[in-house]
């Protein structure tokens, strides 16, 4: 999108893609069912309200930026939730403060998708290091989320419900679906508006506000220029529950802290 006068990761701090149109569509023929099916089964969020409707998966990755392959951190064993990976925002997420989170990991299957790799290295590609971070190993972190409203006038939340920042350089944000589903509007501003709601956020705060619609449609976010939220959805009019199903990476140097 830069140089088409469109705001990009480099220079607005966020940019939209739109995936289907950047892989071959073999590569999405393919596979893309295959990714769409681990969201059948997602666990509600251990950490959420089930009231709030929110399921995910996590599971975490070493990626060698010389290679250009994803290497997958093993599991720690959960006695209720099987196979689990830690997440740790520090005070990142006011709603989890400096707690150590394990969600129920990634299938394998998944883990091993050609076009979930694709996507992460996609990502990797938008992003820039020193020469000492492109020179250790880089954490990617990858969430599979899904909002869904059964039945009835509830909605399905995100977390934080506000204007926030990750706590990781770079995030970026994938749809697999959209399925009767009202809201899931998205919205980037200001740094110092973390914390609050778009609607409370001046006018000149607030620099896009966008949806995601169509499988692959993304979008990228440089963490320490911008804030960033997505709108909880509602149940459409139409048959079956209303869904919003995305995948979520997150990208941070190993670099050694002296």
């Amino acid at each position: 999108m830069e140089g088409r006068g469109e705001p990009s990761l480099r220079t607005h701090g966020f940019e939209q893609f739109r995936l289907s149109e950047e892989f071959e569509p073999t590569l999405i023929d393919t596979w893309y069912e295959d990714l769409k099916a681990e969201f059948a089964d997602l666990p509600p969020d251990p950490y959420g309200d089930p009231r709030l409707n929110r399921y995910r998966r996590h599971s975490a990755a070493v990626l060698l930026p010389w290679e250009g392959r994803l290497h997958w951190i093993p599991k720690t064993h959960d006695a209720r939730h099987g196979t689990v990976t830690r997440y740790f925002q520090g005070g990142y997420n006011p709603e989890h403060r400096d707690l150590d989170r394990w969600f129920p990991a990634v299938s394998q299957r998944t883990e091993s998708n050609p076009l979930l790799e694709r996507i992460v290295l996609f990502d990797f590609a938008q992003t820039w290091w020193s020469e000492r971070e492109r020179a250790a190993p880089l954490h990617v972190g990858v969430h599979l989320i899904k909002l869904s409203v059964a039945e009835g006038d509830g909605s399905a939340v995100s977390s934080p419900n506000f204007l926030h920042q990750d706590g990781e350089p770079f995030h970026f944000a994938h749809l697999v679906y959209k399925e009767n589903a009202v809201g899931g509007t998205n919205y980037v501003a200001d740094p110092a508006c973390a914390g609050a709601q778009p609607g409370d956020v001046p006018a000149h705060r607030l620099r896009a506000t966008f949806d995601l619609e169509r499988p692959l449609d993304s979008y990228g976010i440089h963490d320490e220029r911008v804030s960033h939220h997505v709108d909880p959805i509602r149940r459409g009019d139409g048959q079956g529950p209303g869904e919003r199903a995305v995948v979520l990476v997150d990208i941070t140097p190993m670099t050694k802290v002296v």
